[in-house]
């Protein structure tokens, strides 16, 4: 129908996307709009789309509502020149969902729809009979796409009717690499991709493709190829567990896939044939394969659908004519056997005489244990391979009644029950172990022998020193019914000469390598490197090792107990006045002696610091060199004495002195007194030798030492030994220290009842160490067995602490009492008392092990669990007094700004600025500093310094940071600006943000710079669709709806004021606010005392206070879902954002 216009039409086509600035993420559908007034009296509004959305038409209240499903992008003023007089106001809704018209007539409303393209017809209330038609060239249009419709339905139906193509596969083999060529007959795509052991080729097209036939015909590594429909696709799985590379490509219409088995295998001309069992006689020797043939002629086995086979005639095997037929290469003659065949894996017997050897060749060096025990041979070797037995039953003249072998893990066991029992000896040559059975014996095993050590917790054990030590391995005897445990060794040939018997264990002898018997159900044998240990939880029981000879001459050990006697037979005054008489009145030539015997004297009778001051006088004078062992002995034991034990080590280490029995009985002590159990044992058993020649004091000294060293230990069993040995030693100690031995060695020995009691008794004895010491012990105890309570133990530490100081009881009761405080959480007093513990032990490696331990937990009360068990202000309190505990590093750094977020909580601003500046400018780079920045600017803005919070970030800007933080900063940079007055630059910061936090930030701005038109619309847009929701409006939603009816009424704004209060009334009424929406969506002459009054209320809630919590929100998901980028670290590709 022709038209002819009374007024202008309007066309406009819209191109940009409203997602810059709303949000809104995918772009706004654009829209050409016209509008005219046609001669017969109605007027017509055309919207026409790439694709339409769905249309809501409407008139309430005499305006015209335009609405979509979702926004649109569209110029909405140009209607109101097109419809003339017919319409006063035209507005297009902040969120793009509307056009709403404010019409100055009634009018009858007919909308319809064509194609694309929306009619929105406005009737005079007069007009009857049809409705308008559309025009021509809009039903003509209508006409070709239900033709192309029909014509595009009709090609797909003849598709479906159309039989699909067919796939085919054909297999090729070769030595290095298989192949698979899929017959695609076209252009069609495939991909494939490689999955474990898998490989999934997924064609493009729905070919038929019958698996079964497929793998019927392929090779047998491709038995599991399996295929499926995946759409229109077809994924063929082939699989390729072993494969070492998977290649694919295209050659003309065929797809072809190549699996890459490696590196074909070289035949050894020399080997004798594998075979896969032990037969009764040896296999026949297998043939050597040919050479490989080329890959150009691998044959192929073609694989077809079986409908088709009659028809397309399958591509024919090709065989090279250089390669013979698969499984019939020439055979290659076996060498001559020899008894250090290593080629071959299969043991065989050789003769000498009534003397058998049993040749057991390898390939490379292999471990391995012989032995016989009763009239078996066991042959256990670290080589998995099968062995080939048969032949050693039929060529060893019936001495090798059976034959069997057993699979260990990387490893195999043998055998052999023999007629009679035979002597067995070992011996190698090349790779090959000879065993020979009989009196022609072909070399004396060496002795390997077993020595009391201790284990790596300082229990007693059993040590074998095993160069070339293979594996230990626990294999089941099935003759006997018990499990013999053996470790292999390399060569040459060793092994327990005889069997020996101890209380846990015993060793058999063996020809070569090492077996135990465990009586123990916990004993065990452990490699570690060359070293063979036998172990048990609890320690083994060994007899005691002191040697039933002395060293030497009563005199060679420098404290024995001759001259320990001639010491202390005479009064002490008389003696010294004579020793010294001898050193004053002695030649040049004997006055390093005389000194000598006047320093040992003083040593004796625990006179150290004397003793010392003569040794340095006779080395300074140049008597007696450093060097000389009896004069560093007695320097050492000086040492130990007087609490040096670090001097004394130093000392000790001199290699004369490394196997000297008395040094290292002084070692035990010096390494006791540092703390190592283990090595103080070691050294004590070593020692045992001189203690026999010792006098009865120092024998009381040692003997006592090892009962603690042991009950540290958990050793129990040897405590109790050795405590009965010091029960007849004289106690030089004091009874008292020995009681304290003896309550120990109770609570070792689980009986808690009397150690308790025993401690109990002591502690009242008076102020000795022992009763300090006895005191701490009654303590621990009682807590391990809850005798006593929390509360009670802090208590009596306390007292302890004050009443004993200056040693390791000390120490030992501040730290307990540390760990007590902080486990009650009385952290001023934990923090406190370690403090005090450093100060009194610096240098001690307990006070260094409870300092970390207690920053540790320091640590915990701000950023652990513990984060929130103080209250705000006792934890900002301990910070500040003990920040000498803050850990360096990152978790410093962390420590730190959580310690600012609790400042900020307090309303502290100006402190928790300052820490995050100093992190700023001294500890933090690249996007760490960004980071922290960012936080700091909003405490700055929190603080009411805008300014310093622009200062801050624009000091830290810098390129490629991750896109989040980008845009965090951005957003703050934004909000500074806005309060510092510079609105229009806040703005159009605003504008380049995406998403709807950026609008959000937009309309707080307008709002703060009371632009009342704009910051409505603004806030409008905010919210969205929220309107149409099921769930009611939020807190931050119901008072933006509040401010976006206050701004549009202040604006004058009515159109929108009655736009809002059509949305929103219905979500606001069931609101807390809904009185209050009632009042400030009024009709905008109604506003009153009323209005002005929730005006005033909402604008002093500050919308900064809405932001803030918006922006920690936001950054806590942030953090959680991706750490921020380390300081060294460029941003990951696809983050990076320009300069912020």
């Amino acid at each position: 129908m022709a038209f002819r216009t009374r007024a202008t039409i309007a066309g406009l086509t819209l191109a940009f996307a409203l997602g810059a600035s709303a949000p809104v993420v995918a772009e706004a559908p654009a829209a050409v709009v016209s509008a005219a007034i046609a001669p017969e009296g109605y007027a017509r509004i055309t919207l026409s789309f790439d694709r339409l959305p769905k249309p809501d038409v409407r008139i309430v209240n005499s305006i015209l509502v335009i609405g979509f499903d979702r926004p649109v992008t569209l110029q909405a003023e140009s209607l109101a020149r097109g419809l003339a007089q017919l319409a006063g106001v035209v507005r297009r809704d902040p969120d793009g969902t509307a056009i709403r018209i404010a019409l100055q007539k009634p009018v009858k409303l007919q909308v319809a729809e064509a194609g694309e393209t929306l009619f929105v017809d406005l009737l005079p209330p007069t007009w009857n009979g049809m409705p308008p038609p559309l025009p021509k060239d809009v039903i003509e249009a209508l006409s070709r796409d239900a033709r192309a419709g029909r014509e595009i339905r009709a090609a797909e139906a003849r598709r479906a009717v159309r039989p699909l193509a067919r796939l085919t596969v054909e297999g090729a083999t070769h030595p290095t690499f298989s192949r698979l060529i899929f017959g695609l007959g076209g252009d069609v795509d495939v991909d494939f991709k490689r999955t474990g052991g898998t490989v999934r080729v997924a064609i493009g097209a729905p070919y038929r493709f019958d698996a079964a036939a497929a793998r019927a015909l392929l090779p047998t590594e491709f038995s599991g190829l399996t295929s499926e429909m995946v759409g229109d696709r077809l994924v063929v799985t082939v699989p390729v567990a072993d494969a070492k590379e998977v290649r694919g490509f295209r050659e003309d219409e065929e797809f072809i896939l190549d699996v890459d088995r490696g590196t074909a295998p070289v035949a050894d001309p020399s080997a004798a044939p594998e075979p896969a069992a032990a037969p009764e006689r040896a296999a026949a020797p297998q043939p050597v394969p040919a050479a490989p043939a080329p890959a150009a002629t691998a044959p192929r086995a073609h694989v077809a659908d079986p409908e088709t086979t009659s028809t397309a005639s399958p591509r024919p095997l090709v065989v090279a004519q250089d390669a013979p037929p698969v499984g019939a290469a020439p055979q290659t003659p076996i060498p001559a056997r020899s008894e250090t065949q290593s080629a071959s894996s299969q043991p065989f017997v050789r003769r000498a005489g009534d003397t058998y050897r049993i040749v057991f060749p390898f390939a490379r060096p292999t471990p391995a244990a012989i032995f016989v025990r009763g009239r078996t041979l066991w042959a256990v070797f670290d080589d998995d391979r099968p062995l080939d037995l048969s032949a050693l039953s039929r060529d060893s003249g019936g001495l090798v009644v059976a034959a069997d072998q057993t699979p260990l893990p990387r490893g195999r066991a043998a055998r052999l029950k023999l007629a009679d029992e035979r002597l067995a000896s070992v011996a190698t040559e090349g790779e090959s172990w000879i065993v020979s059975l009989g009196d022609d014996v072909l070399a004396r095993s060496a002795t390997v022998d077993l020595k009391p050590s201790f284990d790596r917790d300082g229990r007693a054990a059993m040590q074998v020193d095993a160069p070339g030590l293979g594996s230990v391995r626990r294999v089941r005897d099935p003759e006997v019914g018990d499990e013999i445990t053996v470790a292999t060794l390399a060569g040459p040939a060793r092994g327990f000469a005889r069997p020996r018997a101890f209380v846990e264990f015993q060793t058999l002898a063996t020809a070569h390598g090492l077996a135990f018997l465990f009586g123990a159900e916990d004993a065990r044998a452990v490699g570690r490197l060359d070293q063979l240990f036998v172990e048990r939880d609890g320690g083994l029981i060994l007899s005691s090792a002191a040697a039933t000879e002395p060293a030497s001459e009563g005199g060679a050990t420098l404290m024995n107990a001759e001259t320990w006697r001639k010491d202390h037979d005479a009064p002490f005054a008389d003696r010294e006045h004579e020793l010294l008489g001898a050193a004053a009145l002695s030649s040049l030539q004997d006055r390093p002696e005389a000194r000598f015997d006047l320093a040992r004297f003083y040593a004796a009778h625990d006179r150290s610091a004397d003793a010392k001051a003569i040794l340095e006088a006779i080395v300074e004078d140049g008597g007696l060199t450093e060097r000389d062992d009896r004069l560093s002995i007695l320097r050492a034991m000086a040492e130990v004495r007087l609490g040096r034990s670090q001097e004394a080590l130093s000392i000790l280490a001199a290699p004369a002195l490394r196997l000297n029995p008395e040094a290292a009985l002084w070692r035990a002590a010096a390494e006791a007194a540092e703390g190592s159990v283990g090595k103080a044992r070691i050294s004590l058993r070593t020692g045992d030798s001189a203690l026999a020649v010792m006098p009865s004091a120092l024998q009381a000294r040692f003997v006592g030492l090892g009962v603690k060293l042991a009950i540290d230990a958990g050793d129990s069993a040897t405590a109790a030994a050795e405590f009965d040995k010091l029960d007849v030693l004289p106690a030089v100690e004091g009874v008292a220290a020995r009681d304290l031995i003896r309550a120990r060695l109770a609570e070792a020995l689980g009986r808690a009842d009397r150690a308790l009691a025993a401690y109990g008794t002591l502690a009242k004895r008076g102020d000795s160490a022992a009763s300090a010491e006895a005191e701490l012990r009654s303590i621990d105890l009682g807590l391990k067995v809850g005798k006593v309570d929390r509360a009670a133990a802090i208590e009596r530490l306390e007292r302890l602490t004050i009443g004993w100081r200056g040693d390791w009881i000390e120490a030992a009761a501040l730290a307990r009492l540390i760990e007590l405080y902080g486990d009650a959480g009385r952290w001023r007093d934990a923090f406190s008392t370690l403090r005090v513990a450093v100060q009194a032990f610096p240098d001690a490696d307990g006070t260094r092990t409870l300092q970390d331990r207690m920053q540790e937990r320091f640590t915990d009360l701000f950023l652990g669990a513990g984060a929130d068990s103080l209250p705000k202000l006792d934890a900002l309190a301990l910070f500040y007094d003990f920040k000498e505990l803050s850990p360096g590093g990152k978790r410093g750094d962390e420590l730190v700004r959580k310690l600012a977020d609790r400042l900020v909580e307090v309303d502290l601003f100006d402190q928790a600025a300052d820490l995050l500046d100093y992190q700023i400018d001294n500890r933090l780079s690249g996007a760490a500093r960004a980071q922290v920045a960012a936080r700091a600017a909003l405490v700055d803005m929190m603080n009411g310094k805008p300014a310093k919070a622009l200062e801050v970030l624009r000091k830290t800007r810098q390129a490629d940071l991750p896109a989040s933080l980008l845009q965090a900063r951005l957003r703050l940079e934004a909000r500074a600006l806005a309060d510092t007055g510079r609105v229009d630059l806040a703005l159009e910061m605003a504008d380049g943000l995406a998403g709807a936090d950026a609008a959000k930030l937009k309309a707080d701005i307008l709002w703060t710079a009371r632009r009342w038109p704009d910051a409505g619309e603004a806030l409008e847009t905010t919210l969205g669709t929220s309107w149409r929701a099921a769930t009611p409006l939020d807190d931050g939603q119901r008072a933006d709806v509040m401010r976006a009816a206050i701004a549009l009424s202040l604006a004058g704004d009515g159109l929108g004021l009655d736009r809002i209060r059509q949305k929103f009334a219905a979500k606001m009424a069931e609101s807390p606010q809904s009185a209050a929406f009632e009042v400030v969506t009024a009709p905008i002459e109604t506003r009153g005392d009323a209005f002005r009054e929730i005006a005033r209320s909402i604008a002093a809630s500050s919308s900064f206070d809405a932001f803030v919590k918006e922006y920690r929100a936001r950054a806590a998901e942030e953090t959680a879902a991706e750490k921020p980028a380390p300081a060294s670290a460029p941003a990951a590709p696809g983050e990076a954002g320009s300069r912020a």
